[in-house]
């Protein structure tokens, strides 16, 4: 029997948060070792509380929960995304219980990070679902940590300059713009990324949607009520959001338990703009080499769409 990948999701649990954790819990061949908290959809209190709805949800309260960064590294005025996730970032919804928060660890997410790849040099694939601002605080607490990890699989940035918070600038990077810099350029280990542009044009019919969420199951039963606040966001057809359900967090969590699914990807040198007036927080593909850097990102351009959706429907048997 093939040994499991050991998986550390960092994330900070919205709704496609909550979906690519079922993704990966469902994946046979992946052990989640741990999931990391950063403030990002909603505050690092209720990211927390929402990680421990999903486990509770699988009866997976085994797998250990740190909370991480509350912010920003700079700059602590970003908002959240609760138009779209809702105030607790997982749809307001009412009647789903609070869960044991004793379950809790009392160690920052940033240092069991450290610790665990430390734990198991070349075997942790890291999965980052929200902003970077944990691991860019890994990145410089250790700065070796890049070199033990097996790989990285990243849900962020754009290459179109489609911006989703900001004219050209995708959430997760323009929520803390100097991380995802950090991240960009100080990993060394192999890194897929999975932009903004690609979830967009790769969105879920709303027929796969309807039939995803009506499984009849406690699982899919709690994806339908978590998820109505972003479904009904993309049924109203706002200009540059595309046509049909955009989830993004469990496309980007497809490629990490199923590499597989890749079809089409491109070797490239990507940073984040830091400074620009309009820009800031754009990430900015090197496609022509003109600065001479070593390429440092996977860009993941084309999937089997139809292996991803079996993942989703696995998820939520």
């Amino acid at each position: 029997m093939m040994a499991k990948r050991k998986m550390i999701i960092d994330c900070d649990a919205g709704i496609d948060d909550a979906q690519a954790i079922l993704v990966a819990l469902a994946a046979p061949n992946v052990e989640v070792v741990a999931i990391t908290c950063v403030a990002g959809n909603t505050t690092i209190e209720n990211v927390c509380v929402n990680v421990l709805k999903v486990l509770e949800l699988c009866n997976r309260t085994d797998i250990p929960v740190f909370k991480g960064a509350a912010g920003s590294l700079l700059d602590d005025s970003k908002g959240s995304a609760s138009h779209f996730h809702g105030k607790d970032g997982l749809g307001d919804v009412k009647d789903i219980p609070d869960p044991d928060m004793s379950l809790l660890k009392t160690e920052h997410a940033v240092n069991a990070m450290i610790r665990i790849v430390n734990e198991h040099p070349g075997e942790i694939t890291l999965v980052p679902l929200g902003p970077l601002t944990n691991v860019a605080l890994a990145c410089r607490l250790d700065p070796d940590i890049s070199s033990k990890l097996e790989n990285v699989v990243i849900m962020g940035g754009n290459f179109e300059a489609k911006g989703n918070t900001y004219v050209s600038a995708e959430f997760n990077f323009h929520f803390d713009v100097e991380a995802a810099y950090i991240v960009l350029n100080k990993l060394t280990c192999p890194v897929s990324l999975v932009t903004w542009e690609f979830c967009l044009n790769h969105a879920l019919s709303w027929d796969f949607y309807d039939s995803y969420i009506g499984q009849g199951t406690k699982k899919s039963d709690f994806i339908q009520r978590i998820s109505h606040v972003s479904a009904s966001f993309y049924k109203e057809n706002k200009r540059g959001f595309g046509q049909g359900y955009t989830s993004c967090d469990p496309l980007a969590m497809s490629v990490a338990v199923k590499p597989e699914i890749v079809t089409e990807e491109t070797s490239v040198y990507a940073t984040t703009e830091l400074h620009g007036h309009l820009t800031r927080g754009q990430m900015v593909v090197d496609w022509r080499g003109h600065l001479g850097k070593k390429h440092n990102i996977m860009l993941v351009q084309e999937v089997d769409l139809e292996a991803h959706k079996v993942l989703m429907m696995n998820s939520l048997k």
